[in-house]
């Protein structure tokens, strides 16, 4: 009975014992939130990643959000942990992102009601840090971080407090 029990928890152990990720190649979701008033504005979109090496990814994105802004861009992130011997990680990395803003919008002057579109574009800088966990059963990643969007050409101006949340499956 002692070599049975044995064995049963040491297979137990192996089993449950995960393994680091391997995959190079990864898509999926992320929504990007900011956290303060008076906007809550949210980004939703997909994405892509590609494993530089055990510490290093290139990550693609595209999004759209509750206030009628397109978001294209890519980051490059650093991760503190061998992705090959840790399913758990910090990360930091620095991103740039073009943000393409476009509402349809109608002006009425005296009685006559036009319609057009309301246009901008803006180039942001996007700093970020977090953490991720692989979770290898399902092949996909979950991470939770923090985002600042900087814009240099307009002003100087920074947005703050981006929650930023992701699910990767790796291929």
């Amino acid at each position: 009975m002692k070599k049975f029990l044995l064995s049963f928890f040491t297979l137990l152990t192996f089993s449950l014992t995960s393994f680091a990720q391997t995959s190079k190649y990864a898509v999926g979701l992320f929504t990007d939130v900011m956290l303060e008033a008076p906007s809550y504005d949210t980004f939703y979109g997909i994405t892509g990643k590609y494993d530089y090496n055990n510490h290093t990814d290139f990550q693609a994105f595209v999004g759209y959000s509750n206030f009628h802004m397109t978001t294209i861009g890519a980051d490059i992130i650093y991760k503190l942990k061998d992705k090959t011997k840790s399913n758990f990680n910090i990360y930091g990395g620095i991103g740039i992102s073009g943000d393409f803003y476009k509402r349809k919008i109608e002006v009425e002057y005296e009685g006559v009601t036009s319609n057009g579109f309301a246009k901008a574009n803006y180039l942001a800088i996007n700093p970020t840090i977090g953490l991720s966990y692989y979770f290898s059963a399902i092949k996909s990643s979950f991470y939770a971080g923090y985002k600042v969007k900087f814009y240099p050409f307009e002003g100087g101006a920074l947005d703050i407090n981006y929650l930023s949340v992701g699910l990767l499956y790796h291929l």
